[in-house]
């Protein structure tokens, strides 16, 4: 939905309600993401040691998690039939559950299956983000969802230490039980305090805190509810998909994320592989969430206040440098290069998604964020499940690491000069429209 008309007045009291809406879901995703994604992962050695289970299978629980991927197709109209806040606490609630019943059962194809609605619940979650921080913010919009989204790599860089240590103290099931209460407490409190207020008009205000002008506060309820209702999105993915720019953006994400999903599956192997210690490779490699939470926040500030072209081209570099850090890692053993790539790279996997949902509000302001971003996140999510195996086949084919990490450097060469194409007028860079809900 276009901005309404706005008298920008100075004089208002408290704190504007969206940044609480935000601040709540920045908690949600610490929990949903830092616990059921980055904090899963320790459970492989426990599972794998309790039950004897071969390293394929406790992995693939793990990737189960996104097994849901075609769902996110679905996701514009479920906010449309269900609305954005049922299913966000839906989805908080699935995975809660989830994880809690998982503490209870030993065996593999149950912890399986309740692993896939985990992903499901996760889906639920993560495609009402962009819609509900657009119902309260416009000019801020990049940076309410940078904050948003830096949640979830700010909850691995924070919960991921204190489950290791409740795994290492109590075990992989009592890791379960603190992870459900947690999604039940800081995941979900926090949203169900913040949405009695469904948007600003309520407030009588307009988005980002603007006072409305005389005429937009007095505008037809009738026609603010078509076009604000939570469950009532315009636009539609059949106009996304009939659009070539949609396919251009499309292609663009498959080669960036191609890139970033290579070079996370397998960064750990190049790393151990040239001879680093354990401990070193973890402390520079765990930090690469903190500098991903970092990247989140800068870009989406800075989204708000230069043009697409000039972030993305900034992202793409920044994902090529950080491709070629990693391969001089394996080259020469430098650790000045392990430190590079995980600062060039962290950033770029938190501000990828937020640049990508800023392509898509200025190339298609007349389709809901709703429907963009539900039909980009299936193409991102199922890059990502197809990137690590299939960089792991050329590495089986060629028998290093160097074919590999120059063939994904390659990759975030192309997806920048799609890009370019992306970026060419008309309609980016500051002077655009009003942004799309």
């Amino acid at each position: 939905m276009n901005s309404v008309a706005t008298t920008a007045l100075p004089a208002r009291r408290g704190l504007y309600h969206g940044v609480k809406v935000v601040v709540a879901l920045f908690f949600a995703g610490f929990m949903v993401y830092g616990g059921g994604l980055y904090c899963f992962v320790l459970f492989v050695p426990p599972l794998t040691q309790e039950f004897h289970w071969d390293r394929a299978s406790t992995t693939g629980i793990v990737t189960a998690f996104w097994l849901s991927a075609p769902m996110i197709l679905l996701g514009g109209y479920a906010i449309r039939r269900v609305g954005a806040i049922r299913l966000l606490i839906a989805g908080i609630i699935i995975e809660a559950i989830c994880v809690a019943l998982i503490s209870t059962i030993s065996s593999f194809s149950e912890m399986y299956l309740l692993r896939a609605l985990m992903g499901f619940g996760k889906v639920m979650f993560a495609v009402t983000l962009p819609y509900m921080v657009s119902r309260w913010f416009s000019r801020h919009y990049s940076l309410a969802l940078g904050v948003v989204w830096s949640g979830w790599q700010f909850g691995g860089l924070v919960l991921a230490p204190i489950a290791g240590e409740i795994i290492h103290h109590y075990g992989w099931r009592a890791a379960c039980l603190a992870i459900a209460a947690g999604l039940l407490t800081l995941g979900l409190v926090p949203i169900l305090a913040t949405q009695r207020i469904r948007s600003p008009r309520e407030l009588g205000l307009g988005l980002d805190g603007d006072v409305l002008s005389g005429a937009a506060a007095h505008a037809n309820p009738n026609t603010a509810a078509r076009t604000g209702a939570d469950g009532a999105p315009s636009g539609s993915v059949g106009q996304l998909l009939a659009a070539p720019m949609f396919w251009l953006i499309a292609l663009s994400t498959l080669f960036f994320f191609t890139t970033y999903g290579g070079l996370l599956t397998h960064e750990a192997s190049v790393v151990e592989g040239a001879g680093f210690s354990p401990r070193l490779a973890s402390i520079v490699l765990g930090s690469t969430a903190g500098f991903a939470g970092v990247g989140s926040l800068t870009v989406g500030w800075l989204l708000d206040r230069y043009s697409v072209r000039v972030i993305g081209a900034g992202l793409h570099i920044l994902l090529l440098a950080g491709a070629l850090s990693l391969m001089l890692v394996d080259r020469v053993h430098s650790a000045a290069a392990l430190v590079t790539y995980a600062a060039f790279f962290g950033v770029t996997i938190g501000g990828g998604d937020v640049y990508f949902v800023a392509v898509l509000r200025r190339r298609f302001a007349n389709v809901s964020v709703a429907f963009s971003y539900s039909a980009w996140y299936f193409c991102q999510i199922l890059t990502l499940l197809l990137a690590g195996p299939a960089a792991g086949r050329i590495f089986d084919l060629t028998g290093n690491y160097t074919v590999t990490l120059a063939l994904l450097a390659g990759s975030a060469v192309v997806a920048a000069c799609f890009s370019f194409f992306v970026w060419r007028p008309p309609g980016l860079g500051r002077g655009e429209p009003a942004h799309s809900r």
